[in-house]
């Protein structure tokens, strides 16, 4: 149907009308370009298989922790000790499992004179099987070295192997210092090895040790940790619900029973649940994913009504030569083959576009959704995503071929040329025209009404202060290598362990305080916000007569200088002495959140906080301001408590430096080194950057939107003036004579921006409907949708200025000039 003949001609008539196939090409690139990389983000996270074999068969094993009145506290954590009850004795239903931990702060190798800071995993056998992890040198974990065989070996990663041994094939079988333990390396994995993100995407590991050096791994029963994960793989992919129909009982049994005597948890209980790897490891990111596919696909249909436009306007315009064509004897098919060859340059052109288009958008992907965002290295261009490409490409080439020749009249073309190039062969007629404008409206009026409530959701929640300061503030996470005190010792010689810790940590504090680039420091278990997003938790009780009414808190442990470091404001009472940090005290600070809890008006000062057994009560003698950080765990502030008590397991230090100032980990570990050789700085994180963390999604989001709409926005721009200019061009005779008879500029701009506003208005109408259905709709699910009066109303008026700024554009050409111009057909 089409000649090679057609192929030249064609490519010639685009290069003399150069603007319109640039404007054609760019509009389709933009959009289609858009809508394949959401589509290749779909796909990886939705449908494309990941790296293992027999995937369907595995799965995450995890427990919901569920309060008394059957509410979920936490949806993912593991009572440790009841699976390391169950892994001796795997389900029926299971072919191989694993345990699998993590560390939640970097670890450092000490057996190096730079202590590089490494991420620790700690697994079983099992997860090597699974997972197929290959190896450059050495070999798996064995039998021998799983689950209570305590056996001191570890594997590295590639990265790591080269970065730090020099690549040395003999690293195998030697020794690494991490903490106070030395392991041998049995093993190099390739660096091939896709492991699963079981942690999320941003957290690669460096290092495989055996599960039982896992903090947590001898748990006492009823402890629950969300760093544990329970693997596993079914023999058949359907007899999934009846692994967990297996497990579910025997877990919650032996929870009840763990926490039976406890009168703070007696009642709670841990259910069980399997879920498929892929669906733990995506999460709820297709959420997101899916509503940027759904974007992306109202650009390219906006992108199509532009273009259909742009070609009927263009089809009009070679009337003349397609009339000289009919007359020496072109048949119909001669005239679409002419026009699909144009259009396949057109697309073919814009699929190109489209390509970088999309691999400029999986870069920004990976730059800034690395983090929030599962499988971005593997977005590329494949298979799938081509034919995909292609497939969409030929039916846009064939719903434009469609729509042109059916505006093609062949016998008015035959008739033209004696007609003085004046009949109607290729033509738009006016209801065409209106229905083309109200379906860009009511298409940009959609999206850009949705994106423009997510965009000031977002923008609002980035410009909230948090509560806190975070310039020049920084959280050192310490790689502590204190013997952890034995669980057999009296609780007072336990404690008394971690207080020698907090005390030499102070005196680390106190050096650090004379540094020259240090305005302040505190140590304390965590900041407001730490760079992993995990906290410490601590729970009361009102009074000793309702020990079932327990209050939850995220808990620091800390000093004096904590609060003032971080400015966090009080509202009533005051800070911690000098005093009552050295004695540790038993008084506490609490948040505006808690106070709530405890009286409704707030005022708590003076107040008694209890134990959840009852023995320790803590006076509250301040309430601080609420922090506004919405995170992964909370959306809504919680109730927060800050204690004089000792660290525990996770002590950091806070620092606040100088304006201009820096520090390094050399400066710090001098002054740990003057303290004592069990502590090293592991890394030097930004309380700034943590917060950036905690916000990447709503960055992302406000990126993503604010970019659809300046996309919309601009085709729908295109669009709209494209038809107006279309139509006044068509006009121009009739409103040179209107002109010619005393018409005046501002009479026919008024008459014009009333015919044309009209069928805008029709578009805003139908797309307001449209949204109030889906809004009715998602009401009727779990989704709560807060919706903003600004985000409906800048919209709306953005398309009706549009309007009227297109509007004047066509006409003024016209109505700037004498009416001869326009009469003559200049």
């Amino acid at each position: 149907m089409i000649s090679r003949k057609d192929f030249s001609t064609a490519l010639y008539r685009l290069s003399k009308a150069k603007g319109y196939a640039a404007t054609v090409i760019l509009t389709l690139g933009l959009a289609l370009g858009s809508l394949v990389a959401m589509f290749n983000l779909n796909y990886q996270i939705l449908a494309a298989p990941l790296p293992y074999a027999d995937e369907d068969q595995l799965v995450v094993g995890s427990t919901a922790w569920l309060e008394k009145d059957g509410s979920v506290m936490y949806p993912r954590v593991l009572p440790v000790s009841i699976f390391r009850q169950l892994y001796p004795k795997p389900s029926e239903h299971l072919s191989d499992q694993a345990l699998f931990s993590f560390s939640y702060v970097g670890m450092t190798l000490r057996d190096l004179a730079n202590s590089p800071q490494v991420q620790i995993a700690y697994t079983t056998p099992g997860y090597m099987r699974m997972y197929q992890m290959p190896f450059l040198h050495g070999r798996a974990f064995s039998a021998d070295e799983d689950v209570g065989s305590h056996q001191a070996v570890a594997i590295l990663s590639e990265k790591i192997w080269r970065e730090h041994y020099q690549a040395d094939p003999a690293t195998v079988g030697r020794t690494v210092q991490i903490g106070n333990q030395s392991f041998k390396v049995i093993g190099i994995t390739a660096a091939t090895f896709q492991e699963p993100a079981l942690t999320g995407p941003a957290r690669v590991n460096d290092i495989w040790l055996p599960w039982d050096y896992a903090p947590g791994a001898n748990a006492s029963p009823g402890d629950i940790s969300g760093a544990h994960f329970y693997l596993a793989k079914l023999k058949d992919a359907g007899a999934l619900q009846a692994f967990e129909q297996e497990l579910r009982p025997q877990i919650q049994q032996k929870f009840r029973e763990a926490v039976a005597a406890v009168p703070a948890q007696a009642g709670r209980t841990a259910r069980f649940h399997a879920e498929p790897l892929r669906q733990m490891m995506d999460g709820d990111s297709s959420k997101a994913t899916l509503s940027m596919l759904i974007g992306s696909v109202l650009l390219v249909l906006i992108a199509a009504a532009n273009i259909t436009n742009l070609l009927l306007s263009h089809a009009a315009r070679q009337q003349r030569s397609m009339s000289i064509q009919a007359a020496l004897g072109a048949q119909r098919h001669h005239l679409l083959g002419a026009v699909l060859a144009e259009l396949t340059w057109l697309l073919t052109a814009a699929l190109l576009v489209a390509f970088v288009v999309a691999e400029g958008a999986y870069a920004l992907l990976w730059a800034y959704a690395g983090t929030t965002l599962p499988r971005l290295t593997e977005l590329g261009m494949d298979w799938p995503t081509l034919a995909f490409a292609l497939l969409i490409s030929l039916l846009l080439a064939l719903g434009f071929a469609t729509l042109i020749s059916r505006q093609i009249n062949y016998q008015a073309l035959q008739q033209n040329l004696q007609s003085s190039g004046k009949g109607s062969g290729v033509q738009i007629s006016g209801r065409n025209r209106q229905l083309l404008i109200g379906a860009q409206v009511m298409l940009a009026g959609l999206l850009l009404i949705c994106s423009a409530q997510v965009l000031l959701q977002s923008l609002q929640q980035l410009r909230q202060q948090v509560g806190f300061a975070s310039s020049d503030r920084y959280q050192i996470t310490i790689d502590d290598m204190t013997p952890a005190p034995d669980a057999s010792l009296p609780l007072e010689q336990r404690r008394a362990v971690y207080r020698q810790q907090k005390d030499e940590l102070m005196q680390v504090r106190d050096i650090l305080q004379q540094h020259p680039a240090v305005q302040t420091a505190s140590v304390s278990n965590y900041p407001p916000i730490s760079f992993d997003g995990y906290y410490g938790s601590a729970s009361f009780i009102a009074s000793p007569d309702s020990p079932t009414q327990l209050l939850f808190s995220r808990a620091v442990y800390t000093d004096q200088f904590y609060l003032p470091l971080f400015d966090i404001k009080l509202v009533q009472g005051r800070n911690f002495t000098a005093q009552e940090i050295s004695s540790q005290s038993l008084v506490v600070i609490i948040n505006q959140a808690l106070a709530l809890q405890l009286r409704p008006d707030g005022n708590v000062v003076g107040q008694q906080l209890y134990s959840p057994d009852g023995s320790l009560a803590f006076e509250i003698i301040g309430v601080s301001l609420n922090h506004q950080l919405p995170d992964l765990w909370s959306q809504r502030e919680t109730g927060r408590s800050y204690l004089t008590r000792n660290l525990g397991t996770t002590a950091n230090l806070q620092l606040q430096l100088k304006p201009g100032m820096q520090i390094d980990k050399t400066a710090i570990n001098q002054a740990m080194a003057q303290v004592s050789a069990n502590y090293r700085a592991a890394n030097i994180y930004s309380i700034a950057d943590n917060i950036d963390k905690v916000r990447l999604r709503n960055y992302l989001t406000a990126a993503a939107t604010t970019t659809l709409v300046l996309l919309s926005f601009l085709l729908a721009a295109i669009g709209i003036y494209g038809v107006l200019s279309y139509s006044v061009q068509q006009r121009r005779f009739e409103l040179g004579v209107r002109m010619a008879i005393g018409a005046r500029p501002t009479t026919i701009i008024r008459q014009l921006l009333n015919e044309n506003l009209k069928p805008v208005c029709a578009g805003l109408v139908l797309a307001a409907l449209l949204l109030a259905i889906l809004w009715l709709g998602l009401r009727q699910t779990m989704f709560t949708v807060e919706l903003s009066v600004g985000g409906f109303a800048l919209p709306l008026v953005l398309i009706v200025l549009l309007t009227v700024l297109t509007s004047l554009l066509s006409v003024w050409g016209i109505i700037r000039k004498p009416a001869i111009y326009a009469l003559q057909g200049h």
